[in-house]
């Protein structure tokens, strides 16, 4: 996992700051049900970094692609007791190998608990999701096992 952690500071600092391609406005919320909100800032697709902005500090995340980073900055959030609203959290979002490819990890199926073909419904991981559909990080790969065995009998993962 690469993150940098900053706190917000008036004067400007000399190092050289990503160029933010996107910045996105989303929900968090705990367990007793307090909703606060951070911005993620996404860098150029082909850089994959992104930025979680939170009341007075930044943290930045590189990865592989999109869904890494986005997966990094969900545990740091899971760590302080919260779980970030977006699709990307939703307990039956996924992608396939070649849609994480093509999309750089920014696009993943629905997954329907009914056996289907590959999921036909392909959201963006950073759109906005309600809090009572999003689950943290070892809910949603149970949900997901669960979902690949159900769906592939003979093949259980």
């Amino acid at each position: 996992m690469n993150s940098r952690f900053e706190q917000n500071t008036t004067g400007e600092s000399d190092i050289p700051r990503p160029k933010w391609t996107e910045e996105i406005g989303l929900q968090t919320v705990d367990a007793a049900g307090l909703v606060r909100y951070v911005t993620i800032c996404l860098s150029d697709p082909s850089t994959a970094l992104i930025a979680l902005v939170d009341a007075h500090s930044r943290i930045e995340f590189s990865g592989t692609d999109y869904l890494d980073c986005l997966s990094q900055a969900r545990q740091q959030l899971e760590r302080d007791g919260r779980l970030l609203c977006c699709q990307g959290a939703r307990p039956n979002v996924h992608p396939s190998g070649q849609l994480r490819q093509f999309t750089n990890g920014r696009q993943a199926y629905v997954r329907h608990s009914e056996r289907q073909s590959e999921g036909s419904e392909i959201v963006d991981i950073f759109a906005p999701a309600s809090p009572e559909d999003v689950v943290n990080l070892d809910d949603q790969r149970a949900a997901i096992i669960s979902s690949w065995n159900a769906r592939h009998p003979g093949n259980q993962i």
